[in-house]
């Protein structure tokens, strides 16, 4: 059975990226978990929004696409 928990995180600028690589290291560390996060940026370019997502390890299109496909029943 998958548990689906939804969060609205209200994350200071200076701890957005801390937090998403929090998320990203958890999901690494425990096969099976799956993440979709999205980054609510208007008044700031495409380019930096993008950059706030990047995490370490990184997800390539293909392997987001993947992860997708995973999630649907």
């Amino acid at each position: 059975m998958i548990t689906k928990i939804f969060t609205c995180a209200h994350v200071p600028d200076a701890l957005a990226q801390k937090w998403l690589q929090h998320l990203r290291d958890f999901d690494t560390a425990n096969p099976g978990c799956h993440f979709e996060v999205g980054v609510d940026g208007p008044e700031e370019p495409f380019s930096e929004t993008l950059r706030r997502l990047t995490v370490e390890p990184g997800l390539t299109f293909t392997k987001i696409y993947e992860r997708a496909k995973w999630s649907k029943p």
